[in-house]
């Protein structure tokens, strides 16, 4: 079950996310390389109609590492551990329930940024050009 956030607090979060990740990496110092040790996901969520039963069951998708951040009819997930295509299998499973009343869109550090301001930055230019928002705005 995955965790829900204030949406005020998406920055500390992500910041934090990457302060992890930094720290484990530097600690464990593996010759071989972790995907699950790099990859974050975030996925701007557009639906619809968002009320409590629908949050339930996003939630529940979700693994006790990633985090939801909600706003009017827009969602983010910060999907710790996961790659472009794993978002993508996600995401196309939630669509597959909610079906053309959902859109989505996905960045990945580190193809979309290496650090928590590029990953925000890029993301923040998807959802513009996606949904025509501004999610330091919302």
């Amino acid at each position: 079950m995955g965790n829900l956030f204030l949406k005020q607090d998406i920055f500390p979060v992500i910041g934090y996310t990457f302060s992890l990740l930094r720290r484990i990496n530097s600690e464990l110092k593996l010759s071989e390389d972790l995907p699950v040790l790099k990859d974050i996901s975030l996925v701007g969520v557009k639906v619809d109609f968002l009320d409590g039963s629908v949050m339930e069951a996003i939630i529940k998708t979700l693994r006790n590492s990633d985090a939801l951040f909600l706003y009017e009819d827009f969602a983010i997930f910060l999907l710790f551990g996961t790659d472009k295509e794993g978002a993508i299998h996600l995401m196309g499973q939630l669509k597959d329930f909610f079906g053309e009343s959902m859109e989505y869109t996905v960045a990945t550090s580190p193809e979309d940024g290496k650090d928590e301001l590029e990953l925000m930055e890029s993301f923040r230019t998807i959802i513009k050009l996606k949904f025509g928002l501004d999610i330091y705005s919302l």
